[in-house]
């Protein structure tokens, strides 16, 4: 007698849900075989196997990047200035995630390029738009720091805002403040934080796996960020700001033009004598300087009479002479009163260039 055997396996799901993430965890999978043969020719009864059943293991795995391509450009006492995340939830569950955000240690570069911290900003809080374990969309808003839980296989965006050191606080040009946003994978809401399971499979409960890897700055890439680990259950993004403001120094001088002895040759400063003074405003720094204003009391034993109608200007030079006049009339935009002087809408581009301002008074 021959028997021919055939074996064949269906799997029946007890809970079918289909996400970009996989198979969600907790999912009953069952499988049953089915022995068919045939003996002397002749069908005989199939006979069917127990049913093997195990239960989907929990995946954590989660995405956090910055949307930014470079440090966010600030300028000395702003308030509530943004830096941008995008976090996706990759794993096979919703679940909970810690956000916190610090700055970074001197010397840490951001992800997008290798501009190096220096500095600190202040008053560092969070917010994340996001879908809930229902669907439903919600906003955590600003806080130092929150515990949200997030549907599986959706994205949600985040900022962090801060607030920029003055100039009285070593807010300096080009220094830079990176900050580093973390997603940390916790159990609940209390944040206690989620762990692989180390122990051997177990066939019918739900075992969990940290997947997390590493990114390089888009959701679902691969290769190393510079804040992240693989399978630690937590994910990190780092941006941050750039100072960029003008830096700044006034030098006055003075020159005599003419007297009323010499004329033009060879003056000196005799009574009746016309005087100039020169105001260098140089910028060294990499923002520019627009409506700066000068302010001027002159000396009690000159004449400010022609002042207001000789003021002149010289913007984006490479540098002033006082024996050289500039050339644009700013007549309209100076005020004698006495005298004190002022000279209104003086521009500074940057870069180490210079504005040339120029008045003149007469020696009593």
């Amino acid at each position: 007698m021959k028997k021919i055997i055939v074996a064949t396996a269906i799997s029946m799901f007890a809970v079918s849900s289909l996400f970009g993430a996989g198979t969600q965890a907790g999912t009953d999978i069952n499988n049953t075989a089915t022995l068919s043969y045939s003996a002397g020719g002749v069908a005989q009864p199939d006979k069917t196997s127990n049913t093997d059943s195990f239960k989907v293991d929990k995946k954590v795995d989660m995405v956090l990047v910055t949307s930014d391509t470079n440090q966010t450009e600030v300028t000395p006492g702003q308030q509530d200035r943004i830096t941008n995340y995008e976090f996706k939830n990759e794993g096979n569950e919703n679940q909970y995630f810690k956000f916190t955000v610090a700055n970074l240690a001197n010397d840490k570069e951001a992800d997008y390029n290798s501009d190096k911290d220096n500095d600190d900003v202040n008053n560092l809080e969070i917010k994340c738009t996001y879908k809930d374990a229902d669907g439903n969309d919600q906003t955590a808003n600003w806080a130092t720091d929150f515990t949200i839980q997030v549907e599986q296989d959706t994205n949600a965006t985040c900022q962090v805002r801060a607030d920029i050191k003055d100039a009285n606080h070593s807010g300096e040009d080009q220094d830079i403040m990176n900050v580093e946003l973390l997603a940390t994978a916790v159990t609940d809401s209390t944040g206690n934080t989620a762990e692989t399971e180390s122990d051997h499979d177990t066939q019918d409960t739900v075992d969990v796996v940290l997947a997390d890897g590493v990114s390089d700055g888009t959701l679902g890439s691969s290769n190393q960020g510079k804040g992240d680990t693989a399978k630690d259950g937590k994910e990190a993004a780092r941006s941050g700001y750039r100072i960029v403001t003008p830096v700044l120094d006034v030098t006055k001088t003075s020159c005599v033009v003419s007297d009323p002895v010499n004329g033009t040759t060879k003056p000196k400063r005799i009574p009746g004598a016309v005087i100039r003074y020169m105001f260098d405003v140089h910028n060294t720094g990499t923002g520019d300087v627009s409506d700066a204003n000068i302010t001027d009391s002159i000396d009690s034993n000159l004449l400010t009479d022609d002042t207001k109608s000789s003021a002149k200007k010289d913007e984006n030079q490479t540098s002033c002479s006082c024996s050289t006049e500039p050339n644009t009339d700013i007549s309209g935009d100076t005020t004698v009163n006495g005298q004190d002087v002022t000279i209104e809408h003086i521009n500074v581009a940057n870069g180490d260039k210079h504005t040339c301002v120029s008045i003149e008074t007469e020696v009593k």
